[in-house]
């Protein structure tokens, strides 16, 4: 008998206290905050991967990866890591007569933490061979006219990298307070 009194008792403070403690927790919900990350941001990132003048195609898409965290005053509005995308806008692998390789990527955007595009300028990555024009030339008109068909370097743009980029416009980001 002395049990059931004390463990009905025990089971009525229990669910007093939890009722008590419901009734304190706060069921407010955070409204994202908009912030406004400024045209001309530095953004830097890196090349995730190697591009080589003799694979690349016009329009394929590069990834780059941002360095560091970008901040609008103490909210962070692209996350490092985040992974921002390239297109190679021309590209030419070696010729004969010792002419190089090269590669153009402009870097197009980055997502937000708040999942929308943020889109880039003034950030074209432009990387060029060796250039052995005037050794195959000289070497083709004094010793053997089959050094005309040598070719210069292939370019390469080694994983990571560094570029910076920055923001074209004006953006509203949403982040959490």
């Amino acid at each position: 008998m002395f049990i059931k009194i004390y463990q009905s008792q025990y089971v009525k403070h229990v669910a007093y206290l939890l009722t008590v403690c419901v009734l304190c927790m706060s069921f407010t919900i955070r409204k994202p905050l908009d912030v406004i990350l400024p045209s001309g941001t530095s953004v830097a990132m890196e090349t995730v991967s190697a591009i080589n003048s003799k694979d690349a195609t016009v329009g394929q898409i590069v990834e780059f990866k941002i360095k560091a965290d970008i901040k609008v005053g103490e909210k962070v509005v692209i996350a490092a890591g985040s992974i921002a995308k390239g297109q190679i806008t021309r590209a030419q692998h070696t010729k004969a007569i010792g002419k190089e390789g090269f590669i153009e990527v402009q870097i197009k955007s980055v997502t937000a933490v708040d999942g929308q595009e943020v889109f880039l300028a003034n950030s074209n990555l432009y990387k060029e061979g060796d250039n052995k024009q005037t050794l195959s030339i000289v070497l083709g008109v004094l010793v053997c006219v089959l050094f005309l068909l040598l070719k210069g370097k292939d370019a390469e743009v080694a994983p990571g990298y560094q570029v910076i980029a920055s923001v074209a416009g004006n953006t509203n980001i949403k982040v959490a307070e």
